[in-house]
C-alpha cells in the first residue's frame, strides 16, 4: 500500500474515518436544521413547542447523536495517524482524542435529555390533577433552564478543547495540511472561551455565536473528511 503524508492508501480505518467526518457533519447539519425552533428563554413557550413537536425533537436529537458518533470515528483516524507514527505533536493528539471521547459522552447525555424532555412534557400534560405537580418537577429538571443549563456549556468547553489539542497535534505533525490544524486550533480556542462565558450567562443569549461556531466546525470536519478520503481511497 502506498503511503502519503501519514494516511495509508487503501487502509480500512482511514476510509471509515473519512466517511465518519463527512457523514457525521451531514447528519449533525440535518438534525440541527430539523430541530423545532422556539425561544428557550421563554420556558412556557418552549414547553408548548416541544410538547406539540415531541417526535420531531426526539428524532432530531437521535440524528445529531448518530452524527457525533460518526465524527468520533473520524477522530480515531486522525488520532491513530499521528500517535502511532510517533510524529511530532503526538502527545497533543493523544490528549485531544481522550478529551473528545469525554465530549462525545457529554453530547450523548445532552441529546438524551432532548429525547426525555418532550416525553416528560407529554406525561405532565396527560397526568391527573393529583400527579401533575410531580410530573412537572420532572419537566423542570430536564428543561434547558434546569439540568441542561449547566450541561450545555460543559459540552462546548470539553468538545472544543479537544479540537484545540488535536489542532496543535495536526500542526506539529505535518501529516495533514497545517492550515487544517490551524483551523481546528482556532475553533477549539473560540469554543472553549464561549463555553466559559455561557457557564455564567446561559446559552440563550449567546446561542447565535454558538450556531456560527458550529457551522464553521462542520465545515472543518467536511474538509478533514475530504482530505482523508483523497489519500485513503
Amino acid at each position: 500500500m502506498a503511503q502519503e503524508q501519514g494516511v495509508v492508501k487503501g487502509d480500512t480505518l482511514s476510509k471509515l474515518s473519512s466517511a465518519g467526518f463527512i457523514v457525521g457533519a451531514i447528519l449533525i447539519a440535518l438534525g440541527s436544521l430539523w430541530l423545532p425552533t422556539t425561544d428557550l428563554s421563554n420556558i412556557l413557550e418552549a414547553q408548548r413547542t416541544f410538547g406539540e413537536q415531541a417526535v420531531r425533537l426526539q428524532a432530531s436529537a437521535l440524528i445529531i447523536t448518530f452524527g457525533y458518533w460518526a465524527v468520533m470515528m473520524g477522530m480515531v483516524g486522525v488520532y491513530r495517524s499521528i500517535v502511532e507514527r510517533g510524529a511530532s505533536g503526538h502527545a497533543w493528539a493523544y490528549v485531544g482524542f481522550y478529551f473528545h471521547i469525554v465530549g462525545v459522552v457529554l453530547w450523548t447525555v445532552g441529546m438524551s435529555l432532548d429525547v426525555s424532555y418532550p416525553a416528560a412534557i407529554l406525561n405532565w400534560l396527560a397526568a391527573s390533577d393529583t400527579d401533575k405537580a410531580v410530573a412537572y418537577s420532572v419537566v423542570t429538571v430536564l428543561s434547558p433552564a434546569g439540568f441542561g443549563r449547566g450541561l450545555f456549556p460543559m459540552n462546548v468547553m470539553v468538545n472544543w478543547l479537544a479540537f484545540f489539542f488535536l489542532g496543535i497535534g495536526m500542526v506539529l505533525s505535518a501529516i495533514y495540511p497545517r492550515w487544517l490544524g490551524w483551523i481546528g486550533l482556532s475553533l477549539g480556542m473560540a469554543g472553549w472561551l464561549l463555553g466559559i462565558v455561557m457557564t455564567f450567562t446561559g446559552r440563550e443569549s449567546l446561542f447565535s455565536l454558538f450556531a456560527i461556531l458550529a457551522v464553521l466546525t462542520l465545515l472543518w470536519w467536511l474538509m478533514l473528511g475530504i482530505c482523508m478520503a483523497r489519500k485513503a481511497w
